[in-house]
């Protein structure tokens, strides 16, 4: 009994520490999410990329890149996209690069990982969307947006702009900031609370109960290690930022930057709900080239990282989990923390309210 008490305490002990450093850039994070949303209205991404040429999956990847959206809400945004005439490569190169970047998840890396991890994860997110649209233009097979089947999704996207700009629209530029900081800090937590919390709880566990260099021993060739981390995280659903205290402590026990990044592409990306809604406006040959194009470019990615940091000599760094007191009391840290499991647990509760209200509503 007190070998397991043990157990959970250094389990928590690990997690408060991860969440104690990742929390102030990850608020940080969330900050600079509002402001996108305050700035760059859905209405105007789906008029910017309703166009069938390469330019539109360029700017499918760029806007992507910093949106805050995990897979789940960029799915209605998707959707709207190939209602509104996008092409089938826009949609696709969108659908990669939102889920897995983000202004928030670039903050939670810089706050644990290190620089070049920090600068090659919104690239590589760039370069996979890209790759997977101009290859969708290149192969797939053109046809018109399927307007009835997309309906429904898409409607919840454009509902939810219009009425966002009739509010926003007479009350001017503090009441969007205040509209957009209460997304940011209410909604996203809403769709997001839970994922973050099982990761950092898993990257608690993983950091408490697996020895150092525990997995680097039984899987030693860097190339090994990617194709693993690929196959881990293709099927399971992990938003970016939760992915990232999962990332840093697999690279603190040994495994390769380029697996850690093979994982944080594969894994957001690549989840039953955006392959599902894939094959269902874009078609099989698309989704498959969509799937194709991700474990491919992850596993590029994750060796051409490892080459850059050998190229270089660096080691890479990355927050381990393992809680040291003697390093003494981090008041930003530990205040930032309690009020990112407060947000935490709001958004739970958001998430509760909203699902018993459907079921009363449904009645």
């Amino acid at each position: 009994m007190a070998s397991f008490v043990g157990i959970v305490r250094d389990i928590l002990a690990s997690t408060w520490e991860l969440l104690g450093e990742a929390a102030p850039y990850m608020l940080a994070g969330f900050f600079l999410a509002s402001l996108v949303r305050a700035f760059i209205p859905a209405r105007a991404v789906v008029k910017l990329l309703g166009r069938r040429k390469l330019g539109s999956v360029f700017w499918a990847a760029a806007i992507g890149v910093p949106l805050p959206l995990c897979s789940c809400g960029v799915i209605p945004m998707a959707a709207a996209l190939r209602r509104e005439g996008a092409s089938k490569g826009a949609v696709s190169s969108f659908v990669i690069s939102t889920p897995e970047s983000g202004a928030d998840s670039i903050a939670a890396t810089y706050a644990l990982m290190d620089l070049p991890m920090t600068i090659a994860r919104p690239i590589a997110a760039f370069a996979t969307a890209f790759a997977a649209g101009a290859a969708e233009l290149l192969l797939g097979r053109p046809s018109a947006p399927p307007v009835a089947a997309a309906e429904t999704c898409a409607r919840e996207c454009d509902e939810a702009e219009e009425e966002n700009e009739v509010e926003m629209a007479p009350r001017g530029l503090p009441a969007r900031v205040y509209s957009s900081l209460r997304y940011a800090f209410g909604e996203m937590f809403e769709d997001m609370a839970a994922y973050l919390l099982v990761g950092f709880l898993l990257a608690g566990v993983l950091a408490a109960l697996v020895p150092p260099a525990f997995v680097a021993e039984r899987l030693s060739s860097a190339t090994l290690q990617i194709v693993a981390l690929v196959i881990l995280g293709a099927p399971i659903y992990v938003c970016a930022t939760a992915a990232t205290p999962i990332a840093a402590v697999v690279v603190a026990k040994g495994i390769s930057p380029g697996a850690a990044l093979a994982f944080l592409l594969a894994g957001p990306a690549t989840n039953a709900a955006s392959l599902t809604v894939l094959t269902k406006y874009l078609g099989r040959r698309s989704a498959a080239i969509y799937l194709a194009t991700i474990i491919i470019l992850a596993v590029a990615g994750g060796l051409g990282l490892n080459a850059f940091y050998d190229a270089l000599g660096l080691t890479a760094e990355a927050a381990g989990g393992t809680a040291a007191a003697e390093e003494g009391f981090d008041y930003l840290g530990t205040i930032t923390a309690a009020a990112f499991v407060l947000l935490c647990v709001n958004g739970l509760r958001l998430k509760w309210k909203s699902r018993r209200s459907s079921r009363v509503g449904g009645r």
